[in-house]
């Protein structure tokens, strides 16, 4: 026999017999699947027939489901298929949220990591004078996902927030809640005022409040160039003047102004406005940590300082997600 012949010989059969892991059973290669990652099972399953058959197997997806969701899922008004797999279950609820407690809520799994996501509609949350007609309306919009939003429709005091119990979210899992919202066509007052937004422990003053803006291009104005028709209680009218040089204003600002901590020389690296492809906003509260299952986490955003007329926020509700590392 040839050198080389032999050579390559020897190499097969030490490829023959090395050892791979479709030639583990199924019971075996599912086992190590569940350690994984619903992300890195779903690229296993293309290697070979072998892996696609234990990365579909009820034991692989059964780890990376919440033990409650069925529970969940069976107090649901959303109508929910029949489902011929677990797999089926995760792939339809990272997929589907799913509206529960009686249509003000929904839950979903993140698709990358199986933990579960809460949406709080509007009607799940505390807004100041929620229930006044003269200052809040209350109406179903097409495009959101809940039988009705809240129409903002003249306030001065806006306050918004809401509650959930770290119990009932994923354990020992960072999150993130973000404000859904959208601007309707008259709304007012949002471009000039800025938010004060904050996530922490029900009951314990937070130390983590931080200014944003719910317009995508905020901007200061000076008093007599501000157009509404309702003049801001004098404690307040400070926050109408824009700061020195100004672009495209000629204005000659008091002298007594603290312009090193006035809201105009606030930076905008704050958080931002995003849109979501629903085609609503929202926008960062905050972060936060499930490490005891007791604490209520409330979530807040609101303007209560200015006394600013404010019109025309519609709010979808506030979405809780596990945070993008």
């Amino acid at each position: 026999t040839h050198p080389m012949e032999k050579e390559q010989s020897e190499e097969n059969e030490s490829n023959n017999t090395r050892p791979c892991l479709s030639m583990l059973p199924e019971g075996c290669i599912a086992e190590i699947f569940a350690f994984t990652s619903p992300p890195d099972v779903c690229r296993f399953s293309l290697i070979s027939t072998s892996l696609h058959s234990a990365a579909d197997s009820d034991s692989v997806w059964a780890k990376f489901l919440p033990s409650d969701y069925p529970s969940i899922i069976a107090k649901s008004p959303t109508p929910i298929p029949n489902f011929r797999s677990l797999k089926d279950v995760y792939v339809y609820l990272s997929d589907h949220p799913i509206l529960i407690d009686e249509g003000r809520k929904t839950f979903s799994l993140d698709k990358w990591t199986g933990k579960k996501c809460y949406f709080l509609g509007a009607r799940d949350l505390n807004i100041t004078w929620g229930d006044t007609p003269e200052y809040w309306e209350w109406t179903s919009v097409p495009e959101s996902r809940f039988p009705e939003v809240a129409q903002l429709k003249f306030v001065r005091w806006l306050q918004i927030w809401g509650t959930i119990r770290a119990g009932i979210l994923s354990p020992l899992t960072s999150y993130t809640a973000y404000f859904v919202y959208k601007l309707g066509d008259d709304s007012y007052g949002f471009d000039t005022r800025h938010m004060e937004v904050s996530v922490g422990i029900s009951g314990v003053e937070s130390a983590n409040v931080r200014i944003a803006f719910l317009h995508l291009n905020p901007q200061f104005i000076p008093v007599d160039m501000y157009t509404s028709p309702y003049t801001p209680p004098s404690p307040y009218i400070g926050y109408c003047w824009v700061g020195p040089g100004w672009p495209g204003i000629d204005y000659d600002p008091p002298e007594d102004v603290d312009w090193d901590h006035h809201p105009s020389n606030l930076k905008l690296d704050k958080p931002v406005p995003k849109l979501r492809d629903d085609g609503w906003f929202e926008l960062e509260l905050g972060n936060f940590f499930t490490e005891n299952e007791d604490d209520c986490i409330e979530l807040r955003m609101e303007d209560v300082k200015t006394g600013c007329t404010k019109q025309g926020l519609i709010v979808e509700g506030i979405e809780i997600r596990p945070t993008i590392a």
